[in-house]
Order: structure tokens, then C-alpha cells, then sequence
């Protein structure tokens, strides 16, 4: 009896270490970062842009999911749970040359993205992030992947304070 509670004790230490664990990693591994602000969609869309603007940089592509979900609603049977949604498409030739001269494989960092949302069961909450250029190789390529994943941040800071 003793050695089955001793048993069951240790399995639920076991347990509970490994949910911390694998939770502190997942916050860690997140595969993109948000921030949640108060105001209109086009008014912080509009700051997203002019964040990447006021960089140097320049959109090259902005996508529109809310619309595009709308649009397949037919056959998916679900309509776009976004009052609008959209991502935005952007390199920075500087950044992107010393991300994969550290590691080619650094090609999946790029082209960067941030977007925007807003729900349509929350109105008047706007959400900016970014995709993450997740750490990968040697500490080279992991301070690449670390300058691009500063410039992100920066932008969705500066859309976010607007």
C-alpha cells in the first residue's frame, strides 16, 4: 500500500514537472508574438504600415484574410470571424543578407510578417503581431534571426502606442 502511494506520488511529480517544462518552452517557442489595443481597425492598420514605412521599408504585399474567408464561406461552411484581418509582407535586404550568409536555411525567415485584426465578438479591440523568425543554428544565425525578430517587435510597438 505504502509503495503504491510512493508510486503515484512520484508519477504526479513527474507530471507536474513536465507541464512546467514543456510550458515555459511553449511560451518561449511561441510561433508569434500580439499585442492587444484599443481603437479602430483602419487606424491601427494604418499605424502597422507606417511603422514598416518609417523604417525604410516597404510593404510588398498586404494580404486580406477577412475577405478571402468570406469569400470560400460557400465551401467551407464558415464565414471570417474578423471584423477585417489583414497581413502584411516586407524584407529588410540588410537584415535578411546577414540571416542567411549565417545559415541558408534562414531562408524561412523571410519574408517577414505582421498583421492586424479585430474580431468581430470583440469590436473596437485591435490586435497587431508578428510572425516569430524562430532561433535556429549556431549562435551566428541565432543573433540574425535575433535583430530581425527586434525590428518586428518594434513595429508592432510603435503600431501599438500610435
Amino acid at each position: 500500500m505504502l509503495r503504491k502511494f510512493f508510486a503515484a506520488l512520484v508519477v504526479g511529480a513527474c507530471v507536474i514537472a513536465v507541464a512546467g517544462l514543456s510550458g515555459a518552452a511553449s511560451a518561449e517557442q511561441t510561433a508569434y508574438r500580439t499585442k492587444t489595443v484599443s481603437g479602430d481597425f483602419e487606424s491601427v492598420a494604418f499605424d502597422l504600415t507606417n511603422a514598416i514605412v518609417n523604417r525604410g521599408l516597404k510593404v510588398d504585399y498586404t494580404g486580406h484574410v477577412s475577405t478571402m474567408l468570406d469569400r470560400t464561406k460557400d465551401a467551407t461552411g464558415k464565414g471570417s470571424p474578423y471584423v477585417d484581418g489583414r497581413y502584411y509582407i516586407f524584407c529588410s535586404a540588410q537584415l535578411s543578407q546577414a540571416t542567411m550568409q549565417a545559415n541558408p536555411d534562414n531562408i524561412a525567415a523571410c519574408p517577414y510578417v505582421v498583421f492586424a485584426y479585430e474580431l468581430k465578438s470583440e469590436p473596437g479591440k485591435t490586435v497587431v503581431g508578428y510572425r516569430r523568425p524562430l532561433a535556429a543554428g549556431d549562435d551566428a544565425s541565432k543573433a540574425a534571426l535575433g535583430e530581425i525578430e527586434k525590428l518586428l517587435q518594434s513595429i508592432v510597438d510603435e503600431a501599438a502606442a500610435s
